[in-house]
């Protein structure tokens, strides 16, 4: 089965040694996202927008979209975030509605994020 490797040209995807998408037969695993400037300087929503929809591009790389998400995993830095960021969930998910966890954590990197964001998909149609 040949696996597809997605770069999204964020530097730090050379500097650590990763993909920001893993394609394998009809599963999409796509690393943790990020907001990029100028939107990581922005709030929770604003940052996890921009995160889905880098997430949205890197899925459609691999020849997936949003609907093909089964899962997400949310790490926030502040659980008073959480409204926020479940705006922005809801918004890319609501009639999808993967299955989802949400995690607090001590930080992120880079360290002005808020929210990071995983998913995987499954390309079934």
């Amino acid at each position: 089965m040949p696996r597809q490797n997605i770069s999204s040209g964020y530097a730090f995807e050379d500097t650590y040694g990763y993909s920001r998408a893993v394609r394998v037969g009809n599963q999409v695993f796509l690393s943790g996202t990020t907001a990029r400037p100028p939107e990581l300087g922005g709030d929770a929503y604003v940052q996890a927008k921009a995160a889905l929809e880098i997430i949205a591009d890197a899925l459609a790389k691999t020849g997936a979209g949003m609907r093909h998400v089964v899962r997400t995993v949310v790490y926030v830095m502040d659980m008073a975030d959480t409204p926020h960021i479940a705006r922005a969930h809801s918004e890319a998910f609501h009639q999808i509605r993967p299955a989802s966890t949400l995690v607090q954590v001590s930080a992120l990197a880079p360290a002005s994020a808020r929210v990071e964001i995983e998913v995987t998909a499954i390309i079934c149609d």
